[in-house]
């Protein structure tokens, strides 16, 4: 996570909090309580969005790479002088494909 979306994330995270401190006071009026409550299924249903949104745009460079390597993995493994270069690429490939299988995990 980068510093900026580390920010984002923090004040996003206070700005529930501040809410949730409304919604939870006795202090605050029913119709107070009420936006308190929507504002915060809102503010869950953004982040969850926007958390799924980022897992499957992370699936879809991986699914695209790995369909990349595997063409030229099949191009270069029968004739030299890009042969050597299959074990790196099949590497690579399977390490793109470990990410994947965890992307999708990620999505449950």
């Amino acid at each position: 996570m980068t510093a900026t979306e580390k920010s984002v994330k923090e004040v996003y995270d206070e700005g529930i909090l501040e809410i949730q401190k409304i919604f939870g006071s006795i202090k605050s009026t029913r119709k107070q309580r009420d936006v308190a409550r929507q504002t915060l299924k809102d503010l869950t249903a953004m982040l969850l969005a926007h958390t799924i949104k980022k897992v499957e745009d992370r699936t879809a460079l991986l699914s695209g790479l790995i369909v990349e390597l595997n063409q030229v993995i099949e191009s270069v493994k029968v004739k030299p002088p890009y042969t050597c270069a299959v074990d790196g690429l099949t590497k690579i490939a399977d390490k793109a494909l470990r990410l994947l299988s965890q992307e999708k995990k990620n999505l449950i």
